[in-house]
């Protein structure tokens, strides 16, 4: 049996209460139940993962259902229902666009195939009915590639409209405490909600919560200017789908990846509907050049945020597959209205960014919850190669991934700003010895980033170096990480810090927990 010991601050809880505890929202075994040790956090062992908690009842999350249709199937390739072939000269922005669009209108499934050869976009390819693809003849030499002209935007968009639209009342969660990982919990009257509800599963950030983790207190910015501090506002938004009802006891699809507590927040399920998201619909099996945007007078005075290859957002179940991305400022974006994204096999190559500005910009962006990234490559300097951005719920998944520094300034990663929640960092490879994972208090930087990520995992990842932080009130964990572990400023608490400098097994949580579930484990 292999064993890795947690060193949290949390104490563990017996065996006994820990199994009673499992999947009960209302589950609260309080201090009288801890011991003086830290819990196992996970174990593995006759080819299983068994999980710890704390004294409140969370655990490590399960990731597993990141991605498209979560994971239980792969994207599909559409059948092709146009074509069109390179020309010899000329913007090609709208002889695509009209394929596409006759491609959504036929109703049908389908796929615009772009022949091997170069296309010039002074424009945005505009993918917004669901079942449709955009689709290459290849990521390599003598595929098919896209090529930015004009000013900086973004190459093609994978999108619906609108947002989320709430209907009915919001109904007040009752559990005193929701922990981590938890799956169900209990509502004041659940008469108006039902399995395959689409809801969303609210927690403020208020008052009492802010102070409670000091970020009312960020401390000035090395000049003396006052930092901004965090004001109450909607929190995460975790979009769920009802599996069952039984009384008051509402259980969700995807695990939760924050705490839900009663003494700082009032946390709500609600139904909601979303007639604009699209499903269904992806960009595949081509590569891309972004360089023209450097000659946009824009570029160096933060052009590079704008020059992406691809945004995702206002759709479900859709993808980006073996697509490579060269000299973009931020190659891949998923958005806030995004579930279920699946980046698979994408490259953001020679990243382009000015070597001399402070604002860096980000190869792969996460604002939506279940999204995946998975076999990807990052080269470049002066950059964040994956980053997600304020109060994201997750699960989000980012595995199997490497980045390289080209260049001499820095290239890190991790959560970048204000609170979001339960991120994997799963068999990272960060080079050479300057790549840097972090999960922790950024405090002033930015416009008061703050506690950036919480409940978060890094998994057998190779860096440079890594700084993990238990925030107030949650967790961050690192387990059998490769290099130099960075301690906290002064009065900040180490995380969970698991077998370093030895990897552990599996070699994938993500890949471990995905073949569990799909064995019925």
């Amino acid at each position: 049996m292999t064993r890795f010991l947690g060193a949290g601050p949390l104490a563990s809880i017996s065996l006994v209460a820990f199994i009673g505890c499992l999947g009960l929202s209302s589950c609260s075994l309080g201090a009288a139940s801890a011991a003086n040790s830290s819990p196992d956090w996970i174990t593995f062992a006759n080819g299983r993962l068994a999980y710890g908690s704390d004294a409140q009842g969370n655990r490590v999350p399960d990731f597993s259902k990141a991605g498209y249709h979560n994971g239980d199937s792969a994207p599909p390739d559409l059948p092709v229902a146009a074509t069109v072939k390179p020309q010899s000269s000329g913007d090609d922005t709208a002889r695509i666009q009209q394929a596409i669009d006759q491609v959504a209108k036929s109703g049908k499934p389908g796929s615009v195939e772009l022949a091997a050869g170069d296309y010039q976009l002074s424009g945005t390819l505009k993918i917004s009915t669901g079942t449709v693809e955009l689709r290459g003849a290849g990521s390599g030499a003598n595929g098919t590639r896209l090529v930015a002209a004009g000013k900086v935007h973004t190459l093609v968009s994978i999108s619906g409209t609108g947002s989320r639209s709430l209907t009915g009342s919001a109904v007040p969660v009752t559990s005193g405490y929701v922990p981590v990982g938890a799956d169900r919990l209990e509502v004041a009257d659940a008469s108006a909600l039902h399995v395959g509800d689409h809801v969303i599963v609210a927690r403020p950030q208020e008052k009492a919560w802010i102070h409670a983790i000091g970020m009312d207190q960020i401390p000035p910015r090395p000049d003396g200017t006052p930092s901004k501090q965090w004001t109450p506002n909607s929190g995460l938004q975790f979009d769920r789908t009802i599996t069952a009802v039984n009384g008051k006891a509402v259980q969700f699809d995807v695990p939760l990846t924050n705490a839900l507590e009663s003494q700082y927040t009032h946390a709500t399920v609600q139904r909601y509907t979303f007639d604009g998201r699209i499903s269904e619909s992806g960009l595949a099996h081509l590569s891309a050049d972004g360089s023209a945007f450097e000659k946009d007078p824009t570029w160096h005075d933060s052009g590079y945020f704008n020059s992406q290859l691809v945004s995702v957002d206002a759709a479900q179940d859709s993808w980006v597959d073996d697509v490579v991305a060269s000299r973009f400022g931020s190659a891949f974006d998923i958005g806030e209205n995004a579930l279920r994204i699946s980046l698979v096999k994408t490259s953001s190559l020679d990243e382009s960014v000015p070597q001399d500005i402070h604002a860096q910009p980000a190869a792969y962006t996460i604002s939506g919850q279940e999204s995946l990234i998975q076999h990807c490559t990052v080269t470049g300097s002066n950059l964040h190669a994956w980053v997600t951005q304020a109060r994201v719920p997750g699960p989000n998944v980012i595995s199997d991934c490497t980045a390289t520094n080209t260049g001499s300034r820095i290239l890190d990663a991790g959560p970048h700003q204000r609170w979001a929640t339960g991120t994997l960092y799963d068999a990272i490879t960060m080079s050479p010895p300057s790549g840097r994972l972090q999960l922790s208090d950024r405090q002033w930087m930015g416009s008061g980033q703050g506690w950036a990520g919480a409940n978060s995992v890094l998994w057998n990842c190779a860096v440079g170096a890594s700084l993990v932080e238990n925030p107030p009130t949650a967790h961050n964990w690192a387990f059998g990480c490769i290099g130099n572990q960075d301690k906290p400023p002064a009065g900040h608490q180490d995380g969970e810090i698991v077998s370093p400098g030895k990897p552990v097994k599996p070699a994938s949580l993500y890949a471990e927990q995905l073949a569990e579930r799909h064995a019925g484990h």
